[in-house]
């Protein structure tokens, strides 16, 4: 029986670990056989190693909470599929949805052996609402009036006002409001600070063992995984064991698949992903040929201002900067073409495609911007996925000749490489050159910015490279700033950047048309200054926008039932004020390469068999693990 001893100690000598570290996986080693270890990519490594407080905005949540926490709703981001977790049915809602009642599953239980039921939901829902700075403090002190027990099995909503979409905080895209066990936090004394260590799991795993440096965490089944919403739904266990490793460059995730020592990862550059199947016949992602990449996680790329700084906060500037880059660069040389090229705040999936982007054609065709001195520009171009298509033909890859099967491959189009326009825009906005070709602001200072990236979202670290080689090339001296994951994400939650390559920003989807539950923190009353940590239920205004026009659309949406038609026509307005605006460039729908080796095992979800999202860290994920069967 082959251990994991050898395993860790290859991760930890090619990451340089401390020798602390792999004292502890020698520890753990001769209770866990690699047969028996789902081995994934952890993404990051934990800044807080032993802080599960994922109620708090600064605690890391990818992956753990797919095996650990829950809610009482899903919606599969890949077939739309609504799945019941912890609720037994959807909600309930009165006839004029001031009210939502919850029934709950009977027979969930937490780890340590005490059930779930109506006396967790109210604690938590009444926990967050009195502790202000916790995660859904603010949604729910919006909304909820009353909340109180039914039944044990039953609970009960009052609201301040209708809202038919109020269970869209309770239902999972990326996360949802995890419950939180009433005979643990009632004990404690300040939520913003205590670490819920060790947790109590409500998810089919339990925390056996991590690294206190943050580079390894190792989950173990519990043995009553029956008793918990993932067992009930798919009634089967999943891997014994699943260990999470970082891994902190693309060429160390390469090394660990090509000698069997991972099994799923969640994205690589494209040459490195090429080596490794050139090199483990095991190896493959979504598609088994170009382009490879799971092509419809539901986001978009992009690159962000913080718009109360200057000059990000003049649209003409925004406008210039947008203008100034080559999108057909970045998805040839940067890319590899295997991205769809994405002008609005919607992530280009190709069910999202269907009810926005193409619709959208005409007007994105037809919109006019003001140049100076009475003059407009049509800044859209429809020709760049053709672009794209003649490289990769030239490249030797088979690319269909319709033109809707090259559209669903790289999008409908996107911005016009205009640094002409760009130029002028500056200009009137009282920017000038010197004799070095470089652009001076107003005051005469030379303008320099700094893009904030990590390293580990490959993707976002390319398109900032690209943006910073556009940039300097227009004139404008710019420098990229390197930071993992989590310091990242801290220095976006309270706004310490002047550009960020932070994703989804303009609002994120899940698999139905509402665009309401992630565009609703944009809405002015969550607005927090910079310096102030941004806060919201799905997602923040990182970028500190404040806009009127915003707020009236996030108003008529949220007075609007979620199934009423009027829906995709608010959410269609919505987009076209974002990208008038220009308050954020975006740039691409995600792709990425999950590249999974079937050397120990098998049943991936993939383009042949798609059974479930292959978004493992999405909380969602706790429904596809189980699927996973040893060779």
């Amino acid at each position: 029986m082959k251990k994991i001893t050898t395993l860790l100690l290859v991760v930890f000598c090619s990451l340089m670990f401390f020798p602390q570290a792999i004292a502890i996986g020698q520890t753990i080693a001769a209770d866990v056989p690699r047969e028996e270890t789902l081995i994934i990519d952890q993404i990051t490594r934990y800044s807080y190693p032993n802080n599960y407080n994922l109620w708090v905005a600064t605690v890391p949540n990818h992956i753990r909470q797919t095996f650990m926490f829950d809610t009482l709703w899903y919606v599969d981001q890949l077939t739309g599929e609504w799945i019941n977790s912890l609720a037994e049915d959807k909600p309930i809602y009165n006839e004029d949805c001031s009210q939502m009642t919850v029934k709950l599953r009977e027979g969930i239980f937490w780890s340590d052996g005490i059930e779930l039921t109506a006396d967790d939901l109210v604690f938590t829902v009444e926990y967050l609402l009195k502790n202000a700075g916790m995660r859904w403090s603010a949604e729910l002190g919006q909304y909820v009036e009353k909340v109180y027990k039914v039944d044990d099995y039953t609970v009960n909503f009052e609201l301040k006002k209708p809202n038919p979409r109020f269970h869209y905080i309770f239902t999972v895209r990326f996360d949802g409001l995890y419950m939180m066990p009433k005979h643990y936090w009632e004990n404690v004394a300040d939520p913003l600070t205590d670490n819920f260590y060790p947790p109590i799991s409500l998810g089919a795993y339990v925390l056996k063992n991590a690294d206190p440096s943050g580079y390894w965490t190792l989950y173990e089944r519990r043995e009553d995984w029956q008793r918990t919403s993932a067992g009930i739904a798919t009634s089967k266990p999943g891997p014994e064991y699943i260990m999470s490793v970082f891994y902190n460059t693309s060429t160390a995730k390469a090394m660990a698949m090509e000698r069997n020592e991972l099994d799923l990862l969640m994205d690589l550059d494209t040459e490195t992903f090429i080596e490794i199947t050139n090199k483990n016949p095991s190896v493959r992602s979504w598609y088994k040929d170009f382009p490879w990449a799971f092509p419809d996680e539901i986001d978009q790329r992009s690159i962000g201002f913080n718009l109360e700084k200057y000059p990000y906060n003049l649209k003409n500037v925004r406008w210039a900067l947008t203008l100034s880059l080559d999108i057909v660069e970045l998805e040839t040389n940067y890319m590899q073409g295997v991205a769809r090229v994405n002008p609005i705040a919607q992530p280009a999936t190709s069910y999202h495609m269907e009810h926005f982007h193409k619709p959208m054609l005409p007007w994105l065709e037809e919109l006019e911007i003001e140049i100076g001195n009475g003059e407009t520009f049509k800044p859209f171009d429809s020709n760049v996925p053709f672009e794209i298509a003649e490289w990769a033909r030239e490249e030797g890859y088979d690319v269909p000749e319709e033109p809707d099967d090259i559209i669903q491959l790289w999008g409908v189009g996107w911005w016009k490489y205009a640094p002409e326009i760009a130029e002028k825009l500056l200009i009137n906005e009282g920017f000038t050159k010197n004799e070095q070709g470089k652009w001076l602001l107003p005051n005469g200072e030379a303008w320099k910015m700094t893009i904030i990236a990590p390293p580990d979202e490959v993707d976002a670290y390319r398109q900032a490279l690209w943006a910073a080689d556009n940039w300097r090339k227009f004139g404008i001296d710019v420098q990229i700033e390197s930071l993992e994951r989590e310091p990242f994400n801290v220095r976006n939650t309270i706004g310490d950047f002047e550009i960020t390559t932070q994703w989804s920003l303009g609002g994120a989807a899940s698999a139905f048309i509402d665009k309401w539950p992630f565009i609703q923190s944009y809405h002015s009353i969550y607005y927090a200054p910079t310096g102030e940590r941004a806060t919201g239920a799905i997602m923040s205004n990182l970028i500190r926008v404040k806009s009127e026009e915003l707020d009236f659309i996030i108003d008529q949406l949220e007075a609007t039932p979620p199934d009423d038609p009027e829906v995709l026509e608010l959410s269609t307005e919505y987009l076209k004020t974002w990208a008038e605006n220009q308050f954020t460039v975006t740039t691409t729908s995600f792709k990425k390469f999950i590249t999974f080796n079937e050397t120990y095992w098998t049943n991936f979800p993939t383009a042949e068999n798609p059974y479930g999202q292959p978004l493992y860290w999405f909380t969602g994920g706790k429904f596809v693990f189980p699927y996973i069967e040893k060779k």
